[in-house]
């Protein structure tokens, strides 16, 4: 130790030899962040398909393959809706690459599974309809490939049938829809998208990007490719406007589009409202709905994930809560709800609502009115609970003034252990018999009129001088 004595020896010393050998990414420093667990696996596949812009579907970085180029074959107008729907699709896509891959697609719905098939079975229905029987008994990808492999030996060796998951589902991968993984911190502070895409660290809490690993020496210098590293925290965001798109091609869900009801109170004051909106029965209301839920079933453990979904009440009413026609654009990863700090997750929702609100719209094909027009829609109305209310809107339901209705107003007051409030009776009409009772409320009588429910712009003037910073950490 004489050696070391000094702190300027042990300065020198940690600059020329540092702490050990090889370990150049500091982990045991007080370094804010999440441990990778001895179980958990360094790749992040997650087992969800990655569906890129161009539709094409990304199991993992391994897996990813080159589009192999081919000579597009020249097909007559199929005989059948799907056929017909692919060709449509092909002739109006915007890109040539998605142009290529939708011919290869057509050429899969007419190309038979084994040569001289004698039961006219193609390689892109028999693919189609193997996924959707995986889908509703809930088969694993690993079960669901040795059933492929298990066909495959049934059938003749000459036969297409995809002979892994990853094969069949890159045959479909073009009618697939793009789904985003988008990084967040462990805190809820930030999303890592746009301005804080390249970091790795939350500018907020300064809780890291990635899982830290145990004894992990980092980004080893002579190493051919960097080692995979596993985010803290993911949410997994579906975009809205091309799955609406999707939905006004089928022709019979866009002639439904059309039917919905119009007799309540909030959908005539906005048709009042909004001329330019309401003038186009087309124009979509959605119906936004949150709430946590543990997705392992086990009454111990207090995991909660929390979707959020979308539902359209343009549809008849016995349809618009139908599984078929609610979306889910977010789902945000626990093991800990995002609580006030949702609002950082619905972010890339927001953008693409206020696109949707624009004057100009998004221009959509409308397979019933076989023409294109401009699709607006608007945020109708949001169905929570009461914990969830207090998370989606901002405002406090605990409390003095919990009430959403009377805010400031709200007559309340300490009882034991808890708050009660105390003034129901003047929501009730003015006659009614139990105002003028005050044998259980102190002795009195209550006339007073209900409070009046605060404007959009009364809100807004409350909260515009507010500045809030999301996350749990140091510094939310």
């Amino acid at each position: 130790m004489k050696d070391y004595s000094t702190s300027k020896a042990l300065h020198v010393h940690l600059l020329e030899n540092g702490f050990m050998p090889s370990y150049n990414c500091w982990t045991k420093h007080g370094e804010r962040g999440v441990i990778l667990e001895d179980n958990e696996e360094e790749e992040d596949s997650d087992n969800y398909p990655m569906f890129t812009e161009d539709g094409d579907s990304r199991m993992g970085e391994d897996e990813a393959e080159e589009e192999p180029i081919f000579d597009e074959p020249i097909f007559d107008d199929p005989d059948d809706d799907l056929g017909r729907a692919i060709l449509d699709a092909k002739i109006n896509c915007g890109s040539e690459k998605e142009r290529l891959k939708l011919a290869k697609m057509l050429e899969d719905h007419n190309k038979l599974l084994y040569p001289n098939c004698e039961d006219g079975q193609k390689k892109l229905g028999t693919t189609l309809e193997l996924l959707q029987w995986k889908v509703e008994n809930g088969t694993s990808d690993k079960g669901f490939e040795k059933l492929l492999k298990i066909i495959n030996k049934m059938l003749p060796g000459e036969n297409v049938l995809p002979s892994s998951t990853y094969e069949a589902k890159k045959v479909v991968c073009p009618l697939g829809l793009e789904v985003q993984k988008i990084h967040a911190c462990i805190n809820d502070c930030i999303l890592y998208r746009e301005e804080y895409e390249n970091l790795n660290a939350c500018p907020v809490c300064s809780a890291l990007r990635y899982k830290i690993r145990r004894d992990d020496p980092g980004d080893v210098e002579g190493e051919s490719t960097p080692r995979k590293r596993v985010p803290a925290k993911v949410m997994w965001y579906a975009p809205i406007i091309s799955r609406l798109k999707r939905l006004f091609q089928n022709k019979e869900h866009a002639k439904l589009l059309l039917r919905h009801p119009a007799d309540g109170s909030q959908w005539r004051k906005i048709d009042r409202e909004f001329k330019s909106f309401s003038d186009d029965a087309r124009n979509l209301r959605f119906g936004l709905s949150s709430d946590g839920f543990n997705p392992f079933g086990e009454q111990s453990s207090s995991h909660s994930t929390w979707p959020v979904t979308l539902c359209i009440y343009n549809l008849p009413p016995w349809l618009c809560m139908k599984r078929k026609f609610i979306m889910m654009p977010v789902l945000i990863q626990g093991p800990r709800q995002p609580g006030n700090d949702i609002d950082v997750y619905l972010r890339p929702l927001v953008e693409e609502l206020l696109q949707l609100w624009r004057e100009e719209g998004v221009p959509v094909w409308d397979e019933h009115e076989q023409k294109e027009f401009n699709l607006r829609a608007l945020l109708f109305v949001t169905i929570n609970d009461w914990s969830a209310l207090s998370n989606i809107s901002g405002q406090s339901n605990k409390g003095y003034n919990a009430c959403t209705h009377c805010l400031g107003e709200t007559d309340s007051t300490y009882l034991g252990n808890k708050n009660v409030y105390l003034g129901h009776r003047r929501f009730l009409p003015k006659q009614h018999h139990v105002r003028k009772r005050g044998k259980h409320f102190r002795g009195e009588a209550d006339n007073r009129t209900k409070p009046t429910r605060p404007t959009g712009d009364v809100i807004y003037d409350m909260v515009k001088d507010l500045k809030v910073i999301f996350g749990k950490g140091p510094g939310g």
